[in-house]
């Protein structure tokens, strides 16, 4: 996330990390790194003067990373060329999710189904 500390100031925004410390996901790490810059790269694109937060969920059905926003900014914006990150996302066995709600924020989920080795 500090790479895109200049991207996300330049929006007049900030980002919640509110991922606990102790979580970890064990999987080719540049790989997670590519699909996750592209999905906070896509929620700070998308809007200005909003609060972004991340976050990950782990239970028995798998893991879920999400990125928030509470600003709008319509699925078309964040999909245009995000095949190549789906892509990704795929070759780490997960998906991604696009949800978009009007005066609610969008968020967009990473998620990868159990089992995956995973501290929480």
């Amino acid at each position: 996330m500090v790479g895109l500390l200049p991207l996300v100031t330049g929006k007049r925004s900030f980002i919640i990390n509110d991922v606990d410390q102790t979580f970890h996901l064990q999987t080719d790490e540049n790989l997670l790194a590519y699909v996750l810059g592209n999905l906070l790269s896509g929620a700070i694109n998308g809007t200005e003067n909003v609060c972004i937060r991340v976050e990950a969920v782990c239970n028995k059905e798998g893991v879920q990373i999400r990125v928030r926003n509470n600003g709008t900014y319509f699925y078309s914006t964040v999909s245009n060329g995000f095949s190549h990150v789906v892509q990704a996302a795929r070759q780490l066995g997960g998906n991604i999710s696009f949800y978009n709600q009007h005066n609610e924020g969008t968020t967009l989920t990473f998620y990868m189904a159990a089992p995956v080795q995973t501290i929480c």
